[in-house]
């Protein structure tokens, strides 16, 4: 298994409302955007939570406790969502959380997520704004999500993004220790 389905009808309205209020917030690291052959290049984001920022470089995705970046102090209308997630999955740690932005037309290479924090951690994806035509590709079938579903996936096979829209595909990414959620990896 490779993504399951696990909400639908989250409450994302208000974080979607903030985020158009504040457009500033995306693009401010784009460090996944620029590095060379990247999958991510065509998308910009907000980094809410990882790594300290001064750590970026080599050894960037090596263990670590993840720290709040300050779009985080900014986006208020998160809290809710994430400490909701981190009990519905029964998470035992909060990792990354990243909200990304993919234009119309535009598409994330299929690649797998690897390093220290992509094998820790467990991958939950939120749809906070997610047109008819954007999907979310897996090996084992396609996610055509709706604004507020929420999908666990497995980060260690291939997945990618083609958005077909014609409005931005606006996710929200939060990591979560989770052993509940490890043991489908492992299935």
């Amino acid at each position: 298994m490779d993504h399951l389905h696990i909400a639908k009808e989250i409450d994302v309205e208000p974080l979607r409302a903030a985020l158009a209020a504040k457009p500033h917030l995306f693009g401010q690291h784009n460090a996944r955007a620029t590095t060379y052959g990247s999958p991510h290049s065509q998308m910009t984001d907000i980094w809410v939570r990882f790594n300290h920022i001064s750590k970026l470089g080599p050894g960037f995705n090596d263990e670590h406790d993840s720290v709040w970046y300050p779009a985080y102090y900014e986006l208020p209308e998160l809290n809710d969502i994430l400490f909701r997630l981190m009990g519905f999955v029964q998470g035992e740690r909060l990792g990354g959380v990243l909200i990304t932005k993919l234009p119309p037309g535009g598409s994330i290479d299929a690649h797998v997520d690897q390093g220290w924090h992509a094998e820790y951690y467990e991958k939950f994806y939120i749809a906070i704004q997610n047109g008819p035509g954007s999907v979310f590709n897996f090996p084992s079938g396609e996610i055509h999500a709706k604004p507020g579903d929420c999908y666990w996936f497995d980060n260690s096979v291939p997945h990618s993004v083609t958005n077909g829209a014609d409005t931005e595909r606006i996710a929200l990414i939060v990591c979560i220790k989770s052993d509940t959620y490890k043991e489908l990896r492992r299935g």
